[in-house]
């Protein structure tokens, strides 16, 4: 490593007259919070993480509307108290994403979904999207503070209603959880990618969006490609932050991951394997966008970076499918943390294939990291 920061030295590769800055990001130290992690099954076989991460995103963790709230009145919380209780003993933030309308409650409870029928809908009466919001928020008062409205809209098998309608929702969420507790926030529905799903942010925003959101969210996934590809992605949100007055609002990448090779002979998952996806080799290539992911992230000034994930069976997890044994990336994700948690000054520069990011550790030491990307 050392004789190739040379040699790009010399060759004047990563002088600040060739590289094309990208954006420096916050002074402040990076918080743990800024490492997230999605766990599915943290009280039904999942060990937990033994890895240093700050935050925790409920999404695919059974706690859904759907599973909350079954029949009208009729509440299930057994589940997501555990996940509560687990996050307090670990000192975990929970960012709990209030979506998948049950079948009972929605405006089209035969539609086909990404999960089961109905889910993706509106709800058919607001009263009962009020009803769900005040109870989840006044249960976990204190407890959970971080509220997401949506997920990924911009995919209709992920949600079929109208922008307007989802502004609505929005809206009144924030009332409501303002009202119980104006600690908590409220984060906007994430769409997924860039173009027309950026368009769709944008369009959320203008009709009124902004006025009821406390955090931007988006997720930065470029499955086909690797981390250097997310930063268009990240600037064009930017842009339409700044456009709406919210070039000083947080924005959190609240999922993105790629689909990481099984190591204990569990069989790929069409999802990933007929979907596109670009599948990472075992040994390195995955724990390589572990750290470049999160470097230029948090350059690019994004707060916050839930990884998708750790126990996930369809080929984005972090441990193994069938064993549970973790993969070489953990190993590279402890290290990135440790490496990046407290560090202060961080910036990143690119000269055609070649990357360089500079920070200042939490121990004073000036660190840095280079690579080339073909």
């Amino acid at each position: 490593m050392k004789k190739l920061i040379a040699f790009l030295f010399a060759a004047g590769l990563l002088a600040s007259h060739h590289a094309s800055a990208v954006k420096e990001s916050n002074v402040a130290k990076i918080p743990l919070q800024y490492f997230g992690l999605h766990i599915h099954r943290a009280d039904a076989g999942t060990a937990w993480p033994n890895v240093p991460f700050g935050s925790w995103r409920l999404w695919d963790a059974y706690v859904g509307w759907a599973q909350l709230e079954t029949t009208r009145g009729q509440w299930s919380f057994a589940r997501l108290d555990r996940y509560v209780a687990v996050a307090k003993l670990t000192n975990v933030e929970l960012l709990l994403p209030l979506a998948m309308t049950p079948i009972w409650a929605s405006a089209r409870p035969q539609e086909a979904s990404a999960y089961r029928p109905g889910n993706s809908a509106e709800p058919a009466n607001m009263n009962d999207w009020r009803a769900y919001v005040t109870m989840v928020g006044t249960r976990y008062k204190g407890k959970i503070r971080q509220y997401e409205i949506w997920n990924e809209p911009s995919d209709m098998s992920h949600y079929t209603g109208s922008v307007e309608k989802l502004v609505e929702m929005t809206c009144e969420a924030h009332r409501i959880l303002k009202d119980i507790d104006p600690n908590n926030l409220v984060i906007s529905p994430a769409s997924a990618g860039g173009g027309k799903h950026i368009d769709y942010l944008d369009h959320f925003l203008a009709i009124g969006g902004k006025r009821c959101i406390d955090v931007v969210a988006h997720h930065f996934y470029v499955f086909q490609k690797p981390p250097e590809a997310m930063l268009p992605l990240i600037r064009g949100v930017r842009t339409v932050m700044g456009k709406h007055g919210l070039a000083n609002m947080p924005l959190w990448n609240t999922e993105t991951g790629w689909w990481i090779a099984n190591g204990d002979g569990t069989p790929d998952h069409q999802m990933v394997a007929k979907g596109g996806w670009r599948k990472l080799s075992l040994e390195t290539e995955s724990g390589d966008y572990v750290l470049r992911a999160l470097l230029l992230a948090r350059a690019e000034g994004v707060d916050r970076f839930y990884w998708y994930s750790w126990d996930n069976r369809y080929g984005l997890g972090m441990i193994e499918a069938s064993s549970g044994n973790p993969k070489p990336m953990v190993a590279k994700w402890r290290t990135t943390v440790d490496r990046l948690h407290g560090a202060t000054q961080l910036k990143c520069a690119q000269s055609g294939k070649y990357w360089s990011c500079d920070f200042i550790r939490k121990d004073g030491v000036a660190d840095q990291v280079t690579w080339s990307v073909e």
